[in-house]
């Protein structure tokens, strides 16, 4: 009786910790994965990133000396996306969030992206997708996230100096 209860007890709680360990394992791996990935796409742009920052599958970087950021959507269809955003050409950064009123007061995160005005009027904005809830079911500190870029980016800007007139 004691060795079948024990033997039991020992099954149920390996069929409820397995699975969380190997759910675990498998993010880990696809986010060395998804390094891994990044590190070979950009070894040759020659661009050094003071912050780097790996989500999902994505990746964002700001070089050293604050002139690029570097953003790159992996795509399972399509090669990966990398665009090479010239800070100097930015004139304010603005965050995106569209919520949607849920059950009694709360707000449920639908989408969530960084905007980026350019200082050229034809210019198009550009949107950089943090979250959706279209493509991912969690929210995975995505707004921590976008508030250190944004913050990142506003200080990285460069603002026009007044110039004063001499009399």
């Amino acid at each position: 009786m004691k060795i079948s209860l024990i033997f039991l007890s020992t099954l149920l709680v390996l069929s409820v910790v397995i699975p969380f360990i190997i759910f675990i394992y498998n993010g880990s791996k696809n986010t060395v994965s998804i390094k891994k990935q990044a590190q070979a796409l950009l070894a040759n742009n020659g661009i050094d990133y003071s912050v780097k920052d790996v989500w999902r599958k994505k990746f964002m970087g700001i070089s050293s000396d604050g002139a690029t950021l570097t953003y790159v959507k992996f795509n399972l269809e399509a090669p990966a996306v990398v665009s090479d955003i010239d800070l100097k050409a930015i004139k304010q950064c603005h965050i995106i969030k569209n919520e949607q009123k849920g059950s009694g007061k709360s707000l449920l995160l639908k989408a969530l992206s960084l905007e980026l005005v350019y200082k050229t009027a034809g210019t198009p904005n550009l949107i950089i997708n943090f979250f959706n809830l279209d493509d991912d079911l969690t929210e995975d500190f995505e707004l921590q996230r976008i508030e250190k870029w944004h913050t990142l980016i506003t200080n990285a800007i460069v603002q026009p100096q007044a110039v004063r007139m001499a009399s």
